[in-house]
């Protein structure tokens, strides 16, 4: 990664936490921010707010001068989704994505539907890989949630209808060999 394509990233991270964005801690990705923004730790390598935890590390890494660069902080890492559903059946995957990732992708959906000009959908997609553990892929058109079963795919298609989004769930089981 540029250090352009960094400052960017940076920008866009200050502008969605001074917008009261929530998200997880840039620097670690484990951490949830907490609320107000201001109760979290102040990075001292970039204008950002960082978890308590992260805030602790980095001050003791800077008493011994030894910083952890920016380019290793999880925001600048292109890393998968720390769960996958590779052993849960289709059904048992349509039942956990259901009750329990239903809300952030409808808010995602949400999102890209109403996304004023400048939006991208890779930075959609990157904070959907980040919310949805399991997910594998989230396609623009028609919007969709990829996830991999044992036995096929779980397909979670969301349209929008003019006032709300609507959600139909497709499974394609894998061909037998």
């Amino acid at each position: 990664m540029t250090r352009d394509e960094m400052d960017r990233k940076l920008f866009d991270l200050k502008t969605r936490q001074d917008a009261g964005e929530r998200m997880l801690c840039p620097r670690c990705g484990r951490n949830v921010l907490k609320a107000p923004l201001m109760h979290n730790a102040l990075s001292r390598h970039a204008d950002l707010y960082v978890c308590d935890e992260c805030g602790m590390t980095e001050a003791m890494l800077d008493m011994m001068r030894n910083p952890l660069p920016l380019e290793q902080w999880a925001v600048f890492k292109n890393t998968g989704p720390e769960l996958d559903f590779k052993a849960l059946s289709m059904q048992e995957v349509v039942g956990r994505v259901l009750g329990s990732q239903t809300e952030e992708l409808l808010r995602l959906h949400q999102a890209w539907v109403l996304r004023t000009e400048g939006h991208t959908f890779d930075a959609l997609r990157e904070q959907a890989l980040k919310a949805c553990p399991g997910i594998v892929d989230l396609r623009e058109n028609p919007f969709c949630a990829v996830y991999r079963a044992k036995d096929g795919q779980v397909l979670v298609r969301l349209r929008w209808d003019g006032n709300k989004s609507e959600i139909a769930v497709d499974t394609l089981p894998e061909k037998k060999k």
